[in-house]
């Protein structure tokens, strides 16, 4: 679906935590009503976004309308755990803190247009 080895690109955001050395799994969480991520989610939005020991919540948002660090702050806050955001522009991109980064305690990562639209297909076909 993506390389050989199934494996997809990303930049890291500089804020937030990383988790060096750390393999991640997860379920994949989408709102197409608030596609961007720069608005907060509501409580039926996010039925769903419950960590537990077993399921791991990941949220995808688009790239523009704000800044890297809201869309992610908006994930965290409903319990997300891995923030993926999806490039609109060709070529690779960096999730830079805009100065109020420094409270997020999850991981985020910008990937392909490219990627992401193969993985929203996929989310698509899934559910």
């Amino acid at each position: 679906m993506f390389s050989d080895q199934g494996v997809i690109s990303a930049n890291y955001a500089n804020f937030g935590y990383i988790p060096y050395g750390q393999t991640i799994l997860g379920h994949f969480h989408f709102d197409a009503a608030n596609k961007d991520g720069c608005n907060e989610y509501a409580d039926a939005d996010t039925r769903e976004i419950k960590r537990s020991q077993d399921v791991t919540p990941f949220f995808f948002a688009w790239r523009g309308e704000c800044s890297f660090v809201q869309k992610v702050r908006n994930m965290e806050n409903i319990g997300v755990a891995v923030g993926i955001v999806i490039d609109t522009m060709a070529g690779s991109g960096i999730m830079s803190d805009d100065g109020t980064g420094s409270g997020i305690r999850i991981p985020s990562m910008l990937i392909s247009k490219k990627d992401g639209e193969r993985l929203l297909n996929w989310y698509y076909s899934a559910t």
